[in-house]
């Protein structure tokens, strides 16, 4: 009996193989694997973006972008990106404007970080997306995608309005620095006399992103963007100096870098 029992082994072995090759055949299927569905390759796209503040600190920026975009390989493309950020205060930096000019033990001071606002900026990146993929949704839908990565730079208008540096105060105790026909309502206001300066200055941005493709020429994008410059502000400030219109305090030596991060929405039509 021992003798028998490593021959039906190796004959039970040699059936199933044979049986589980059509099967191993059907599921990997090499077209199955290697075709897919969507194919931007080869193919120049417009898209549109709406960006909306991921974070707010003590500005807020809502960003309009265009973008063109040509694909080389499937995985790989170059894309510039213009558009226009709508900048604000945000309901802290207004808050702490309106009580530092009511604060009498700060005469010798500095500017805070993180006040700039971007305006129209311009950029160019590649955008590299070694991940495809589909993901079932409902019994008879799938929805097909590309995972990437965005990174380039460009230039930037940039805009800071201080909320320390008053050069005309109206109300010292209420804190108005503007010409407001109503002490309750800033929106009253025509002009405003905190410091404003203004500057071009090199940008970077870096973005993880997803697109998902409705058609061989419609996608919808999601992005989370980071938007990078160098910050700029001025220490050791004096309050009676800039009161009276002159120059005051320096620059500070390590500013370090400011980030405008966004949650991007867009819409991709393939040519």
């Amino acid at each position: 009996m021992t003798p028998r029992i490593p021959i039906r082994f190796v004959s039970l072995v040699l059936v199933l193989t044979a049986l589980s090759a059509p099967a191993q055949q059907q599921v990997l299927d090499p077209a199955a694997v290697r075709h897919r569905l969507f194919s931007p390759g080869e193919r120049l796209e417009l898209s549109l973006a709406v960006g909306l503040p991921a974070r707010e600190y003590l500005t807020g920026h809502y960003n309009l972008n265009v973008g063109l975009a040509y694909n080389f390989f499937q995985t790989l493309a170059l894309e510039a990106r213009g558009g226009y950020a709508l900048s604000r205060h945000t309901g802290l930096a207004r808050s702490l404007s309106e009580s530092f000019l009511n604060r009498e033990d700060k005469r010798i001071t500095d500017e805070l970080e993180d006040l700039w606002e971007m305006g129209a900026h311009g950029v160019v990146g590649a955008r590299w997306a070694p991940i495809y993929g589909k993901l079932s949704l409902l019994s008879d839908a799938t929805a097909h995608f590309q995972a990437y990565l965005w990174a380039g730079g460009g230039l930037a208008s940039l805009r800071r309005e201080s909320i320390i540096q008053c050069s005309q105060v109206v109300d010292r105790a209420r804190g108005i620095c503007d010409n407001r026909t109503q002490v309750d309502d800033a929106s009253t206001a025509t002009q405003s006399y905190w410091r404003t300066e203004s500057r071009v200055a090199p940008v970077v941005s870096a973005a993880v992103g997803l697109r998902f493709f409705l058609s061989q020429r419609h996608a919808l994008r999601f992005e989370l963007r980071d938007w990078i410059f160098q910050d700029q502000y001025r220490v050791n400030l004096d309050r009676e100096l800039w009161e009276a219109g002159q120059e005051s305090g320096e620059p500070a030596p390590s500013p370090g870098l400011s980030h405008l991060v966004q949650f991007d929405l867009g819409y991709t039509f393939l040519f």
